[in-house]
C-alpha cells in the first residue's frame, strides 16, 4: 500500500460511524512487521488511530505470522463460515485482486461476509509496475471495472489517487533504498524480486497511482 492511498483509506474508514463499520476484517492483511516497520504509514495512517479509538480490526492472512489473527483459505467453505459467523460490518482489501487469478471468485466471497448495510474498502493499482506476490496479473483496474466486481453494492467514494513516482517513495526509507540499488547488482539470488527490481526502475520518475472505493452493500 502507498503513503497516499493509506492516507484516503485512513480518512474514509474513520470518517464512519464506529456502529455502523466495526468489526472490520482486514484481508490479505500480510505481517504485523510488514504494516508498522516495512511499510508503517500503513499502521500510522490507519490502524493505530483505529486503535487509539476501540475500534476492532481481525487481520486475515493465508499465512500465519506474528500480527495475522486469522489464518486461512478464502475458497475454504468451512473458514468462510467462520469468518460469516464472526459478524463482521466491514472488510478491507488492499492490493489483494491483483495476485490472485480467481479475483470475482475472491469478490463474492467477501460479499457473504458483510452484512446488508456494511462497507468495503477496496484499493489496489491503476499504474504501477509489475510485482509479483506470488504473482501479478497485471490488474489495473479503472473505479468503475472495480466496482463491477461487487454486485449489489453502490460507490460511497472513488478516486484514483496519484501516489508520487518510485523514487520519492524509495527515498522515504534510505535504508531500503540502498538496500534496492545493491540488489541490483545481484541477478542470481532471487531471480523474480531480482526482475521486479529492474522494472522498477523503470518507474524511476514515473507517477503511481492508486485505485480506491468505499463501497456499501445494500
Amino acid at each position: 500500500m502507498l503513503p497516499a492511498e493509506a492516507e484516503w483509506l485512513g480518512r474514509r474508514i474513520l470518517g464512519l460511524d464506529r456502529e455502523r463499520a466495526f468489526p472490520m476484517l482486514n484481508i490479505g492483511s500480510s505481517t504485523g512487521r510488514f504494516v508498522t516497520v516495512e511499510q508503517p504509514w500503513i499502521d500510522r495512517q490507519i490502524f493505530g488511530p483505529l486503535r487509539a479509538r476501540g475500534s476492532v480490526v481481525l487481520n486475515c492472512d493465508i499465512k500465519s505470522a506474528p500480527g495475522v489473527d486469522l489464518v486461512g483459505d478464502l475458497q475454504d467453505d468451512e473458514f468462510l463460515q467462520e469468518l460469516a459467523a464472526r459478524r463482521f460490518k466491514s472488510v478491507l482489501c488492499s492490493n489483494l485482486l491483483e495476485h490472485v487469478e480467481n479475483r470475482s471468485a475472491i469478490a463474492e466471497t467477501l460479499l457473504k461476509v458483510v452484512p446488508s448495510g456494511g462497507y468495503l474498502f477496496v484499493s489496489g493499482p491503476y499504474s504501477y509496475p509489475h510485482h509479483a506476490d506470488p504473482i501479478d496479473t497485471l490488474f489495473r483496474p479503472t473505479a468503475e471495472e472495480l466496482a463491477a466486481l461487487f454486485p449489489g453494492t453502490r460507490v460511497l467514494a472513488s478516486e484514483i489517487v496519484d501516489c508520487g513516482t518510485y523514487w520519492e517513495y524509495a527515498t522515504r526509507t534510505p535504508s531500503k533504498f540502498v538496500k534496492s540499488v545493491v540488489r541490483l547488482a545481484l541477478p542470481f539470488y532471487r531471480p523474480r524480486d531480482w526482475r521486479t527490481s529492474v522494472l522498477r526502475l523503470g518507474w524511476l520518475f514515473r507517477d503511481f497511482q492508486a485505485v480506491c472505493l468505499v463501497l456499501e452493500k445494500v
